[in-house]
């Protein structure tokens, strides 16, 4: 190994009603490793670096470190509108007298970004930072308590590719001094290019561990999952009709029933905006037309499950009436034999992992609340979908799964409009790739043409 053993789990157990998320798990992290923990959504990974981290207590087990552990989460627990600064030193701010010594504390912040290869501005509002930056926020409030062991859960899940580099750069450093890293993600290529060990989590149970010099991309998905990956559906011939059409002074935008339509791009080139303007969620000068004939116009997969597509503390049942109480209405009240129907639809169809419908959505899994947003979006056989990263932070398995639903509904003639910054999701699904640069479409590329993608990568990077 590495180092010597910074942390050590030992027999750690933990179950919440109806289902054991963490079964007689143990699991040693050595100074200065990258260890990749991976598993499908509900396998108990984010519940097991909880408990390494004293966020949540153990049922049974120990937990033995060999100093400070930092815990980033995949939903970042930033306080927006306070300033960079603030959040980093937020309860440990150096003082002059009683006061807070503002100018001492912006000076710490900035040594610490540059000593870490962060690139911040200390006085910046969080809630005006993209979701790249507000990453480095969090993981330089965990830095400043000089952790020897440094969990991440799903770091990468909200990042462009450019800001990933960046960030595994930052963190191979920290290996190199004697930081013991364990990162929890469903990316898998990262986990190969990036960990020394794996840790296959299925069931709460870990199923096996590996060396990633001695497996392969697919080995590990495999294991993941039990077996085979499910097979992503094949494209059909449709007939185009046109479904949406967007003019706006700073871009036009056409999307026929029949075909996914990608939108590549950085992320905070207008893509929200584009989004919000769609789903009616925000005013623009233009025109933005839905030609639905006669089915519900509009399902959408928002980008942020947690605030934007969810009410975490109702149950799996309610949140997906949520947004469909129109559909669902029944003379002055909801139809809800019809609403725990399709509730039970989406979970099987989808494998949600719940212990009843009338769960809390926030007692599920990430990846399992995902799920249900997607099912819920798609149960109506809508004209239009517009899709906001909807495999962002699931499994492979599950990715597999949500991909091949989007590719039936375009097969049955819904209009797709996929927004990702994952490109291979883009190429792997899109007909045609629009790519988004400083709020306008500067260039239309079919996926299927040699060459496409260096030329995607040339027009995110500005070039006309």
């Amino acid at each position: 190994m590495t180092g010597s053993a910074a942390l050590e789990l030992r027999g750690i157990r933990k179950a919440y009603p109806g289902i054991v998320a963490v079964d007689d798990v143990d699991l040693t992290l050595y100074a200065g490793e990258i260890h990749a923990l991976v598993g499908e959504n509900g396998a108990g990974k984010s519940t097991l670096a909880g408990i390494a981290a004293g966020e949540r207590a153990a049922d049974a087990g120990t937990v033995t470190a060999a100093g400070t552990v930092g815990l980033v989460h995949q939903h970042f627990e930033l306080v927006q509108r306070l300033r960079v600064w603030e959040n980093v030193l937020l309860g440990r701010e150096p003082r002059k007298g009683m006061e807070i010594d503002a100018a001492a504390a912006r000076a710490h912040v900035l040594d610490l970004a540059q000593r870490n290869g962060l690139q911040i501005e200390p006085d910046a509002a969080v809630e005006s930072l993209p979701v790249g930056v507000q990453q480095r926020v969090e993981l330089l409030r965990e830095l400043d308590r000089n952790p020897a062991v440094l969990l991440l859960d799903e770091p990468t899940a909200a990042l462009a590719p450019a800001e990933i580099a960046s960030f595994f750069a930052t963190i191979v450093q920290l290996a190199q001094r004697g930081t013991a890293v364990l990162i929890v993600t469903h990316k898998l290529q990262e986990v190969i290019d990036y960990a020394t060990r794996i840790t296959v989590m299925r069931h709460g149970r870990v199923v096996e561990r590996m060396r990633t010099g001695e497996t392969t991309v697919d080995a590990i998905a495999r294991a993941m999952v039990g077996g085979e990956l499910p097979v992503v559906a094949q494209r059909r011939p449709t007939q185009p009709r046109p479904c949406l059409r967007v003019r706006m002074p700073e871009l036009t935008l056409d999307v026929n029933g029949g075909e996914i339509v990608g939108i590549a791009g950085v992320e905070g080139n207008g893509q929200t905006a584009l989004v919000d303007v769609i789903a009616g969620l925000a005013n623009a000068e233009g025109i933005v037309e839905i030609d639905a004939g006669d089915r519900p116009n509009l399902g959408i997969i928002p980008q942020d499950r947690q605030t934007e597509a969810l009410v975490m503390t109702w149950p799996v049942v309610d949140n997906v009436i949520l947004g469909r109480q129109s559909i669902l209405r029944h003379g002055a009240t909801i139809d809800r034999a019809r609403a725990i129907a399709d509730a039970q639809q989406i979970e099987k169809q989808y494998d949600v992992r719940a212990a009843s419908l009338k769960t809390p959505i926030r007692a599920l899994s990430g990846g399992n609340q995902q799920k249900v947003v997607v099912g819920r979006a798609l149960i109506d056989d809508p004209a239009l979908i517009v899709a906001y990263n909807p495999t962002r932070g699931i499994d492979v398995g599950a990715a597999a799964l949500v991909q091949s639903r989007l590719i039936e509904a375009r097969n049955r003639g819904a209009a797709v409009l996929l927004v990702s910054f994952e490109l291979d999701e883009i190429f792997a699904l899109a007909d045609r790739i629009l790519v988004m640069y400083r709020g306008g479409i500067v260039g239309e590329i079919d996926a299927r043409d040699d060459g496409a993608r260096a030329e995607v990568g040339r027009l995110m990077a500005g070039a006309r």
